[in-house]
């Protein structure tokens, strides 16, 4: 299980983001933010197959500023825990 989770101040940031990198070829999922890493945004994305400098890179070019925080996710015993990449 290796994933990123991208977690957004707003439920219009995070929309916003999916379609950005959805027209750069980045394959996203809307899911529920998990409550430990939640901002005030109730939605993330999960981003699969991406390095997180490229992700960074994608994000730093979008022509849409937004505030957001990148976690990757790892399986730990007892679920899933998440790191911060930025």
């Amino acid at each position: 299980m290796n994933y990123l989770v991208i977690v957004f101040r707003s439920r219009n940031d995070a929309l916003t983001m999916r379609s950005y990198l959805g027209s750069r070829g980045v394959s996203c999922a809307i899911i529920n933010a998990p409550r430990s890493i939640t901002h005030s945004c109730g939605i993330a994305l999960k981003i699969n197959n991406i390095s997180p400098l490229a992700l960074s890179n994608l994000m730093k070019s979008s022509p849409t500023k937004v505030q957001y925080t990148v976690y990757s996710a790892y399986a730990e015993q007892g679920g899933i825990g998440y790191r911060l990449v930025r």
